[in-house]
């Protein structure tokens, strides 16, 4: 297992430039990073311009650090019903162009009506499958971020029916426990359940329950993460664990203590 840092909430959100900020990744000892798949307050993959892709690349390669993931923002399930549908294929080609194996997206979907639902379900699959037949030679994969409460993904058996139905070994799921645990899930026995479909994770912390919570940088919280790492390790998990965290989140610290939360569990100093 590698374990990474999502700098959006940073680099891209607060604007922190980008060469400090990456070395101050690299130095706390992390692998890699999980980059934005926008720029600024544009949904197109495209406003990650070509200057910008490959100054990432080359910052992240110059520190030794690997670009695990690219992140897209808008809810897939949702943006299918409007003008300008969630650009798969766009994120795919930013994912290729950074040297990233993943493309990671949010789900979403329609709460309440049943036969809005199945028609998300059907658009959702045809565009899944689409966009993989166009990332699988790019050497690209794709993963839904997880489940969520009203989402088309809702429940971890939500998620293996679309992952049977799209039908490809280039698509899977991101683990996030923290989400897990919100919904009343305990976080290990999804990942047993979703064996072999995990290709991502992230992690970041929180206290309170559903839906009165408040994050938290990992290790601050109340997830027990030696024991979900544990988890990952006994099904075979071997990708990328992403630290997560929230522009109220302070960058320095958030670095530190999200490593130090992780490194034991992983078998490293922290």
């Amino acid at each position: 297992m590698r374990l990474a840092f999502y700098t959006y909430s940073y680099t891209d959100r607060l604007a922190m430039p980008l060469e400090p900020a990456l070395g101050r990744i690299a130095a706390a000892g992390y692998d890699g990073i999980d980059i934005s798949g926008t720029h600024g307050p544009s949904a197109n993959p495209r406003s990650v311009t070509p200057e910008l892709r490959a100054r990432t690349r080359s910052i992240t390669e110059g520190l030794g650090l690997t670009i695990e993931a690219v992140i897209t923002h808008a809810n897939l399930a949702d943006s299918l019903f409007t003008a300008e549908p969630l650009d798969l294929k766009g994120s795919v080609d930013l994912a290729a162009d950074v040297g990233a194996p993943l493309v990671v997206f949010h789900m979403g979907g329609p709460k309440d009506d049943a036969a809005r639902r199945a028609e998300a379900w059907r658009r959702v699959t045809a565009c899944l499958q689409d966009a993989l037949a166009y990332a699988e030679p790019r050497n690209v994969r794709l993963a839904v971020d997880g489940v969520w409460a009203g989402w088309l993904t809702d429940t971890p058996e939500r998620f293996l029916e679309l992952h049977d139905e799209v039908g490809s070994a280039s698509f899977g799921v991101n683990f996030d426990p923290c989400y897990l645990t919100l919904l009343g899930l305990d976080p290990v026995a999804v990942a047993h359940q979703w064996q072999g479909c995990i290709l991502h994770a992230h992690l970041k912390d929180h206290i309170g329950t559903y839906p009165d919570y408040d994050h938290k940088i990992p290790g601050q919280g109340s997830l027990d993460f030696p024991r979900i790492v544990r988890g990952l390790r006994d099904i075979g998990f071997a990708e990328a664990l992403a630290i997560e965290t929230f522009v109220t989140m302070d960058f320095d610290e958030s670095c530190a203590a999200g490593y130090a939360a992780l490194a034991p569990a992983m078998g490293r100093d922290p």
